[in-house]
């Protein structure tokens, strides 16, 4: 009888470090706080939103999600072009994927990860998974931001 226990502990036990090991980081995703917002950022609200629409000057929106990968690699990617002094001189908003269904839904956006660019009240430009400063550059150099 003792032998057998053991051997069920033991195969319990190695499939609880394969289950650990193939979902650990996701698990991980699903319970961790959202990143901080980075500096001269804002949390989106709607009217706030509209308002910076109405100026008309260039408006960098992140749809963002504290479970999302992309996210937290875009998050570190913004830290580093902070870090370098190489952020773009651009207002931005994130928009939390959970907490704004009325933002996804007006502007037809269906995951998280994802850059838009408003310029005269209008969206210019979109990308999705961008998580490296280079391709962040890349993707708001066209529009001189």
């Amino acid at each position: 009888m003792n032998i057998k226990i053991t051997k069920v502990w033991k195969s319990i036990g190695i499939s609880g470090l394969i289950i650990a090991a193939l979902w650990g980081n996701l698990i991980y995703m699903n319970l961790r706080l959202s990143d901080p917002i980075l500096p001269g950022w804002e949390e989106y609200s709607q009217p706030r939103f509209e308002e910076l629409l109405e100026r008309g000057e260039p408006l960098l929106v992140e749809v963002y999600a504290s479970w999302c990968p992309t996210c937290l690699l875009q998050h570190k990617a913004f830290e580093t072009l902070i870090e370098e002094s190489q952020a773009p001189n651009i207002r931005a908003i994130r928009v939390d994927y959970e907490r704004d269904p009325d933002f996804l839904q007006k502007y037809n956006i269906r995951g998280t990860g994802i850059l838009i660019i408003f310029a005269d009240g209008k969206e210019i430009s979109r990308a999705s998974g961008l998580v490296t400063a280079d391709k962040i550059l890349g993707f708001l150099s066209p529009h001189a931001l």
